[in-house]
């Protein structure tokens, strides 16, 4: 069992620098903690967040390495060319940034909050920077560790190719903290 540190949590929020959608979510975020925990899925209200509903998504971490997509935002289905909700995150990643990415997840899950950094060049040529936030949120029905995930972009079209997806996937700031405090 986990036991986080909210004052932990607060300070990750507020050092590792989230542009201003990221920061305004992390922050509701802490609000909804309750007993010393994260709050559970259910604990994240869609009508406190409206504005970041196209960029959120919720993910469930199992024991077996699969990350399981239970809800995408538009922007997200946007931005990959497809709905992930449903889906493997890590089997529709291409290959070479599959550990990345699993290894990120794991360290949330495991009681971090991440932030990421990718560099994107856009269709017109310029270049762009995507950020992202996971915040560990309660454990599932299943015992499956939950993630609450946001992409500050918003995409403006559905027409992406294989090759601007992937590009998106080059990270340039991968950092967290962690949240957790050694069991007594």
């Amino acid at each position: 069992m986990l036991h986080y540190d909210v004052i932990a949590a607060a300070r990750a929020v507020e050092s590792l620098g989230f542009g201003k959608l990221n920061l305004a979510l992390a922050r509701y975020w802490l609000s909804r903690w309750k007993d010393g925990a994260p709050p559970l899925r259910a604990g994240i209200r869609p009508r406190d967040v409206k504005s970041h509903l196209p960029g959120i998504a919720i993910l469930e971490l199992h024991g077996d390495g699969t990350v399981m997509c239970r809800l995408s935002g538009s922007a997200l289905a946007m931005g990959l060319g497809i709905d992930p909700t449903g889906m493997d995150i890590i089997a529709i990643t291409p290959p070479e940034f599959r550990d990345a990415r699993l290894s990120r997840y794991r360290r949330v899950a495991n009681g971090a909050v991440s932030r990421c950094v990718k560099p994107h060049q856009t269709r017109f040529g310029a270049t762009i920077m995507i950020e992202d936030v996971q915040l560990p949120l309660g454990v599932g029905e299943d015992g499956a560790r939950q993630i609450l995930y946001h992409a500050d972009w918003r995409p403006q079209t559905l027409d992406r190719t294989v090759a601007e997806i992937v590009d998106g996937m080059n990270t340039a700031i991968d950092e967290s903290c962690p949240i957790v405090r050694a069991a007594a």
